[in-house]
């Protein structure tokens, strides 16, 4: 869109304005003055002759903007829509459009944003939340505003003032959750479309002046040269790139549109495509201010020749020419920063910025890679690279599109198969840090690195040293590379079966059916073993040779608890061990407490509970189970989690989905209660060391049921995230209907010799032991 027609009647331009300031459900995403960018845009309209009915203003407002809002309206200066929900903003697009004729839409959106997968900039709505981040895709949204159902608006201008951060700016435990406008007939539609920030960046908000950086900048340019309502989009996009701050690109945006038949067509916005060499031509800019020193220039030069002699740069190169070479040699702008940075930091830092927004090729130098190569090299031991995956799971459970493929079962690690990983994850240049401005986020080649270092103790300070060295020169936030470091050390220390919880074991079998209790209630025969953490199962003193009420067995484990206490002050989880086919035995919703206390004591509310399965009676079958538990439990970081929903009962499909992953670790039973059962049962004889189910749900549950639960987040902490629900669940029942029941094999944290449970009761043939017998394995 080289230009705009001069628009001859106002009434002929319709707009919608969108302004988020206030996020109720985390009000720390609250964002002052998005609101005042919204009425300034929509001021401009009015002055310049657009009725007040043409325009639908929607506005979450926080409490200060909300008093002058009512004040507008009392007076009669204005009308506006307060908007809560995605669906509402929507809906503006999608019928308050419906109906209206003309030749110009104008759209302003002011609100936080973040780049999903496939950079798709996503713009977060006031319904969302970190765990629910309800947003709409702006591909999308341009796509659906060329419906041919759409009488007129054969031009538009888009403008957002949005963060375009990767998604682990928002380190929180769930993705994005986009809503996509319907397919439409499309008919030609000139749009421009305007971001505040280029990939990566963020789009800064003044305080002072209540105002994002962009929207400002944007305004302030309407009001001085487009009073006509049709401004030079080529003039206004100089103009915001020259009044914004080095940190942040305002960007054209290029994307892909979805054709109705479902095929893609590849689209530049705004039409007349940019030449070639604007990028160039910003880092030559660029360039010839950062080289300015005739000195270090040389220095530059002879780096690059050294380094990249591929160039081909000769003794004088251009800035033109030098600037071609960073944008299109692998490596290059990362060898001249290395000269840079510890010159000129703010230079270095600018050239950053404009490599990560042209997508430079290679994160790291030459030197920094070949160093990086030499220290693998000289490890006497590497870990599979499985392993290494597996690490990148579990510290990074949302990032997943940082990930690489799975490695192949069976194969194990070199030098090459780490050295394409760092590749991989170089492409992954992470964000700006919003506590430390101009700081870039720890990227994700020192993020896996770091969880090598950790791994490798005998090039670990190497590796420490490389990666200090790498973020000095990229200027990541130092205490950024502090918190992954301790998170990847924190990893490994949870791998330890020494630093394992304590744990109780409470082995229960049912007793006979003459000694139920005058209630008619089953009575369980329980044997008591204690691990302090290190690994090792000691059978407590206090035993009981009579079969127990469910009340009793929890009153066992409480004063059990309470003795391991008091030896290692940390609490612990409770494992109970059942016989394979009592695992749907509730014994998380028995309460240990008198019928008259005022408080009950539910052992799934008072300690982590998981089951255990004591050994299948069939002796082949059970160490098949026992090798698929170990082999699956080595994966156990990593999240992929097979769902077995109504239609694996049928036949031989949960067989086949279990057994399609051999590395996944994890089983979610979605299934109803018909098939339940054969589900669990199935997962639990393949040896899957984790097994989730709930086992009150009257029908298979929904994709989202065990969502509160995270089942894809690390496993050790499984038990826990259950029973933190339960205890929720006592207060709001209705808003936590989940009865979640978890079978965690731990293949390193042993079972108990699986005693005669039932030869516990006194008689001739199977005498009871004493408190310091114990009772004979089977």
């Amino acid at each position: 869109m080289a230009g705009l027609r001069a628009v001859d009647d106002p009434a002929r331009v319709h707009a919608v304005v969108v302004g988020v300031e206030r996020y109720p459900r985390h009000p720390d995403w609250d964002l002052p003055g998005a609101v005042d960018d919204a009425l300034r845009f929509y001021k401009w309209l009015r002055k310049g002759g657009v009725p007040e009915d043409n325009i639908q203003l929607l506005l979450a407002p926080d409490e200060a903007s909300r008093t002058s809002l009512d004040a507008l309206t009392a007076a009669g200066e204005l009308t506006w829509c307060q908007t809560w929900g995605r669906d509402a903003l929507m809906d503006a697009f999608a019928h308050g459009l419906d109906g209206r004729t003309g030749d110009l839409l104008y759209v302003y959106w002011g609100s936080h944003g973040v780049l999903g997968q496939g950079d798709r900039r996503l713009l977060l709505c006031p319904d969302a939340s970190p765990k629910d981040k309800r947003c709409v895709d702006t591909a999308n949204l341009l796509e659906y505003l060329q419906r041919d159902d759409l009488a007129g608006f054969t031009e538009q201008v888009l403008l957002f003032d949005t963060c375009a951060t990767f998604l682990e700016h928002h380190n929180q435990p769930t993705g994005p959750a986009i809503a996509d406008f319907p397919t439409v007939r499309r008919h030609p539609v000139a749009q421009f479309a305007l971001c505040a920030a280029a990939a990566g960046q963020v789009a800064e908000n003044d305080p002072a002046l209540r105002s994002g950086v962009f929207s400002h900048a944007v305004i302030d340019w309407l009001e001085t040269h487009a009073a006509d309502l049709h401004p030079d989009p080529a003039a206004l996009l100089t103009h915001v790139r020259a009044a914004t701050p080095d940190t942040q690109t305002p960007v054209s945006i290029d994307i892909d549109i979805r054709t109705l038949d479902g095929s893609r067509e590849r689209l530049l916005w705004p039409r007349a495509p940019l030449p070639a060499s604007t990028g160039r031509s910003h880092l030559a800019l660029a360039l010839h201010e950062a080289l300015d020193d005739g000195d270090l220039r040389a220095r530059c030069l002879e780096h690059l020749a050294v380094q990249c002699p591929g160039a081909h740069l000769g003794s004088c190169p251009s800035d033109e020419q030098l600037a071609h070479t960073l944008l299109t040699v692998e490596r290059a702008m990362a060898a001249l920063v290395e000269v840079v940075h510890s010159r000129n930091r703010r230079a270095a830092d600018q050239l950053l910025s404009l490599g990560r927004t042209h997508g430079v090729p290679g994160l790291l130098s030459h030197l920094e890679y070949t160093a990086l190569r030499e220290v693998l090299s000289h490890a006497p031991h590497l870990p599979p690279t499985a392993r290494v995956i597996a690490a990148v799971r579990a510290t990074q459970p949302l990032e997943r599109a940082w990930l690489p493929p799975k490695p192949q079962a069976g194969h194990g690690s070199s030098v090459a198969q780490l050295m394409a990983c760092v590749e991989h994850f170089e492409k992954h240049t992470g964000g700006q840090s919003m506590a430390h401005p101009g700081r870039q986020l720890v990227p994700a080649v020192i993020r896996f690195t770091e969880l090598l270092a950790a791994m490798v103790p005998d090039v670990r300070a190497e590796l420490h040293e490389w990666a200090a060295r790498v973020t000095r020169r990229l200027n990541v936030d130092p205490g950024g590379l502090a918190e992954r470091r301790a998170d990847a050390l924190a990893w490994l220390d949870s791998l330890d079966p020494a630093a394992g919880r304590p744990r109780v074991v409470a082995q229960l079998d049912a007793a006979p059916p003459d000694s139920t209790t005058a209630d008619g209630d089953e009575r369980y025969t329980c044997v008591m073993w204690l691990d302090t953490g290190a690994g090792d199962l000691v059978q407590a003193a206090e035993q009981s040779p009579d079969p127990l009420a469910p009340r009793d067995v929890v009153r066992r484990i409480q004063r059990t608890v309470s003795l391991l206490r008091g030896v290692t002050e940390e609490t612990p989880v409770v494992e109970i061990l059942l016989q394979p086919d009592a695992v749907q035995l509730p014994v998380d919703s028995w309460n240990g407490a008198d019928d008259g206390d005022e408080l009950p004591i539910l052992l799934g509310v008072e300690w982590a509970t998981a089951l255990r399965c004591a050994p299948l009676a069939c002796a082949e079958r059970e160490e098949k189970r026992q090798e698929g538990i170990k082999s699956r439990w080595a994966g156990r970081h990593n999240d992929t989690v097979v769902f077995l929903d109504d239609e694996h009962a049928q036949g031989f499909a949960g067989y086949g989905a279990l057994m399609a992953d051999v590395g996944a670790a994890r089983a979610v039973v979605r299934a109803g209660p018909d098939g339940r059962g054969r589900l669990v049962q199935a997962a639990l004889r393949l040896g899957y060391p984790v097994v989730l189910w709930d086992r009150r749900a009257p029908g298979q549950v929904q994709h989202t049921h065990f969502d509160p639960l995270q089942p894809e987040r690390a496993v050790d902490g499984l038990p826990w995230r259950i029973r933190d629900y339960r205890a929720q669940a006592c207060v709001q029942p209705a808003a936590r209907p989940v009865c979640p029941v978890v079978l965690l094999e731990a293949a390193d944290r042993p079972l108990p010799p699986v005693l005669s449970l039932t030869g516990l009761s006194e008689s001739p043939d199977h005498p009871a032991p004493s408190d310091s017998e114990e009772a004979s394995p089977r």
